[in-house]
């Protein structure tokens, strides 16, 4: 799994302003429906909001990686999202959220959504991919910070 294979310069957004978990759940499902990733805006919505039910997907230092499962896609699909002052997410650590890696993945392909969430979670543990991307310009900037960061993992 490499992520910078999947995630392309459009898939990378950077917020500004004010955002609920809720607001940040709806601007995500737009983006994945923008992108053409899938057709169903309350479908990922509601399917990202039930995940969160379960638990934060916030990991700590300013990081989330709020996903879920679909079967109506055949390959994983991932969203970066900067937000430079960070959104108020129930992080473990109560700090908040700078970067979101939105995932979703195929229902059929538990393993691979298993490893895609791991690979994430090293490259923003083991990285110094959150505050380079933080304090990037723009998504090219962004997307070029992915690779080399993802790397060294």
């Amino acid at each position: 799994m490499v992520i910078s294979e999947i995630v392309e310069k459009n898939d990378i957004i950077f917020l500004d302003g004010d955002f609920t978990k809720d607001d940040i759940f709806k601007k995500f499902s737009e983006i994945f429906v923008e992108r053409g990733k899938i057709n169903n805006f309350d479908e990922v919505y509601n399917s990202l909001l039930e995940r969160e039910k379960l638990g934060s997907t916030a990991v700590g230092e300013e990081i989330a990686i709020p996903h879920a499962k679909f079967k109506d896609i055949d390959n994983t699909c991932i969203v970066i999202s900067i937000s430079k002052n960070g959104i108020l997410f129930d992080a473990p650590d109560k700090l908040p959220v700078k970067v979101f890696f939105v995932v979703l993945s195929p229902e059929s392909n538990i393993a691979g959504h298993l490893k895609t969430l791991a690979k994430i979670s090293r490259l923003a543990k083991l990285t110094d991919f959150k505050n380079r991307a933080v304090n990037a310009e723009n998504a090219e900037e962004v997307l070029k910070i992915l690779v080399e960061e993802e790397s060294k993992v």
